[in-house]
Order: structure tokens, then sequence, then C-alpha cells
């Protein structure tokens, strides 16, 4: 219940002085006793900082098309390799390969070889003007030496004003300025590193290293640099004659399954001249197919006999092959190709129609 106004409350008072001058000062002296009533808060003061949303308030669009079949168009994107695997020469031909679709890439080139970057694209007839690059001795001075999650919002705005849609960061390791134990041990510089290429607007390929003791591990032995981003492939040396480089794909956010892809460089001497890009699963499924023409199959004898094919034979090439074909055979199975012919261990395989 609110209290009168004053004008009322006077002439109420005024009203009982006339009958009694005492009842009148107790009415005043009990109505400034009363507190102020506390005034409602009107939605526009609420602290903002107590704000919130639903779900229902969040785009669900689908996430869109791959770009060139492969690499995250809303996102941060990582291809990872030992050194020496093919990651340079495999974003080179994903620079010409961005060019033909209209996009214009950025380099940022940390490792400081601008020189063997203008080789492999002008080699592959690219037009490298319309290639953006910048390496960390032309930041701002007030940059050098500072983490890469500080120097990425730079980059997006060099990148806006060459118009430049997509951008390569080549490595990691060279670029992060915080030590490779650092890169190892603390799980909060990958999430940041992305974080900042998340903000850019733009899709990013980022390159790291394995060890070459152990090739199919993690880049700089942590998980988390494969958590962090949106895609992330890693790179083996592949069987055959000659330079060639098989990409699978490792984590894959909100996509189903993306088919590993087999690159083959060629060279003039020293210069990369061309990259033929094939299906890896569709070059694994019609060797099956051919194979399994003779009759039944173990995994094991398969991919002894695809290893007569390699340059070089170790325990750890016949692991990565016996991988290959047993996730080739099951989506063989799948597509009603080829089945088991028990459920026992090491069961031999044949086709379905045979």
């Amino acid at each position: 219940m609110t209290a009168p106004p004053f004008n009322q409350l006077d002439e109420a008072m005024e009203a009982l002085a006339e009958l009694d001058a005492a009842p009148a000062r107790t009415i005043r002296r009990l109505y400034h006793s009363v507190p102020d009533p506390v005034p409602s808060i009107a939605p526009e003061v609420v602290d903002q900082t107590l704000a919130y949303r639903t779900l229902a308030d969040i785009d669900d669009t689908p996430p869109g098309d791959l770009h060139l079949g492969m690499l995250e168009p809303d996102g941060p994107n990582l291809i990872y390799a030992a050194g020496g695997v093919g990651k340079g020469s495999t974003l080179a031909y994903l620079a010409g390969e961005f060019i033909s679709a209209g996009m214009r890439p950025m380099i940022y080139d940390p490792e400081n070889r601008p020189k063997e970057w203008a080789r492999r694209t002008s080699g592959l007839g690219i037009d490298r003007s319309r290639i953006v690059y910048r390496q960390p001795k032309e930041l701002p001075p007030s940059l050098m030496g500072e983490p890469l999650w500080e120097v990425i919002p730079h980059l997006g705005k060099i990148a806006a004003a060459a118009g430049a849609d997509v951008l390569f960061v080549d490595s990691i390791l060279a670029g992060m300025n915080i030590g490779e134990e650092r890169l190892k041990s603390d799980a909060q510089a990958p999430y940041l590193y992305v974080s900042a290429l998340d903000r850019l607007g733009i899709p990013s390929v980022s390159t790291g290293h394995t060890s070459r003791a152990t090739p199919e591990g993690e880049p700089y032995g942590s998980v988390s640099w494969v958590n962090a981003m949106r895609l992330t492939w890693l790179g083996t040396p592949a069987e055959g004659d000659g330079h060639r480089v098989r990409w699978r794909p490792r984590k894959r956010n909100e996509r189903g399954h993306i088919p590993a892809l087999l690159l083959q460089f060629t060279y003039e001497g020293n210069t990369l001249r061309r990259v033929e890009r094939s299906d890896d699963e569709l070059n694994t499924r019609d060797w099956l197919l051919t194979a399994l023409r003779g009759g039944e199959r173990t995994v094991e004898d398969l991919a002894e006999e695809l290893a007569e094919s390699f340059e070089e034979v170790t325990p750890a090439v016949i692991d990565r092959t016996k991988a290959r074909l047993r996730q080739a055979l099951g989506r063989m199975k799948k597509d009603l190709l080829a089945k088991r012919t028990s459920s026992t261990r090491n069961s031999t395989w044949r086709l379905v129609h045979q």
C-alpha cells in the first residue's frame, strides 16, 4: 500500500487539527518514520552480466560444404605430419586450388622460407600475384616475439585489407614463440590459438609436426592440438614410386565419413611441376576387388602382397597397411561388396558375388 501524496496528507492533518492538535503531530511523525517503498527494477536496468540465451536463439544452419572436399569453410583446419613428408608441397597445391576456386590465400610464414614458397607455386604454374605473403620480421615491433594468438588479429587486418579469404600458417611451432615444451605441456595454448583464428571469420590451415619416431602420433605430443581444431588431417608417406603422401582425417566436427586422399607429386629435376589427387579409399577398394577375385584372403595376406609394391617395408608400414585394408573392407561390407567368412579373429574375406 503506498502513502498518499503530501498535499492530501496536509489537508487531512489540518482537518484533524481542528479537532485536536496532538493527533496531527502524531500522524506526521509516524509518516516520516516509515521507510520509502523499495522501487521495482525496470527491465532495462537489470545487470546485463546475468542475461542469457537459450539454444532456440542460436542459428542451427548446417555447416557448409568442405572447401576442396577436405577443409572446413568456417574454422581452423590442421594438417600435420613428420618432417619431410610433404606439408609445404601440399599447401602449395592447396593454394593453387583455392585460387582456381576464386579465393585468395594468404601465407604467414614463421619458418621464413619465401624462396621455397616462390619456387613451389611457380613450378605449379600458380599466379603468385594472387597470394598474399607475410613473415614475422614484417610485423609491428610491438608484436615481435609475442605468442601467435596475439599476432593473429593483426594478420586478420592484413587479410581484410588484401582481400584474402583463407589463411595458411606454416608452421605452428615456428610461429608460436612459446617454446616446444610449452606446446607439449600447456593444454591451454591450442585453444588460445584456435580462439584467435575463429575470430578472423575466414578459414585457416595450419601445419603441425609429429616426431619421426612416432610419425602417426599427436602433433607436438599433445592431443589438445587435434581436439582444439575443427578438422585435422594426418599425412604419411604412401607406397609406390616417387613422392606420394596419404592424407587421412583424424578429427572432423559435425562431419560424417570423409575419405582419405592420395597426392602424387611430380618433379622435373628439383622443381615441383604437377600434383595429382585421387580418392585413396577408391584406390584401395579397386586393389581389393582385384586381389579377392582369386579367392578368400586374410587381411595379413593382403597386407603382405600390397607391401611388395612399397619402396620401404617396416613393421609400422605393415600395421598402417592392415588398418587401411580393414577400413576399406569394412566399407565394402556395408556396400555389399565383400564379407567375412566367419566371426573368428583373422578370418578370411571374400567377394559377395563370387
